[in-house]
């Protein structure tokens, strides 16, 4: 056993390796150390337990789908940023196969608190981006939105559906993106 200190990075890239080979369940402390190359004690200095563990590696695969290449923004219309959202996650289901249905799973035992810090974080990362493309979108009718029908709750829906469609496994968007349309466009 090697017990030269790692970086956290080393131990992230070994964690999505990990997931995305073998899915979320297979990710615990014993099989990290040994895929670092390190012993378990030196991954203990890193992370508390597995539960940190596996909240960091939720947050980690996250960010690759997110930052896996860059958008070119050629279509800055709200549809257009919805189809390429749902494009990368999709995208990063493939390469992380059961950690959409998986990561909820492998946090549901994390200490409570901080497992719904981290998809809070993550979600509202996502909305973020939603809500400014459908305030930057010119073509968004301007009465499109009232008090009791705001951009926030638009952009909101759009992320759950979207979601839900990613973990039904659908290949596309296309009646989302159609109804989209039809609510922001008149």
């Amino acid at each position: 056993m090697n017990t030269v200190i790692t970086s956290k990075e080393a131990i992230m890239q070994a964690c999505r390796r990990i997931v995305a080979e073998k899915g979320m369940k297979a990710l615990n402390m014993r099989r990290v150390a040994d895929e670092c190359h390190i012993a378990l004690g030196t991954l203990y200095n890193y992370y508390a337990d597995k539960d940190e563990l596996v909240l960091a590696t939720v947050e980690s695969v996250w960010r690759d789908i997110f930052h896996a290449e860059q958008w070119d923004g050629a279509d800055t219309s709200f549809p257009g940023y919805v189809a390429e959202l749902f494009a990368r996650i999709r995208k990063g289901a493939e390469a992380y196969p059961d950690f959409l249905t998986g990561h909820s799973v492998g946090i549901a035992g994390a200490k409570r608190g901080e497992a719904k810090s981290v998809m809070e974080h993550t979600f509202a990362h996502m909305k973020v981006g939603l809500m400014e493309m459908l305030q930057n979108d010119p073509s968004v009718s301007k009465d499109t939105f009232t008090p009791s029908f705001t951009e926030e709750d638009f952009a909101g829906f759009v992320l759950d559906y979207m979601l839900i469609l990613l973990v039904q496994g659908q290949q596309d968007c296309n009646v989302l993106l159609e109804m989209i349309r039809r609510v922001i466009y008149k």
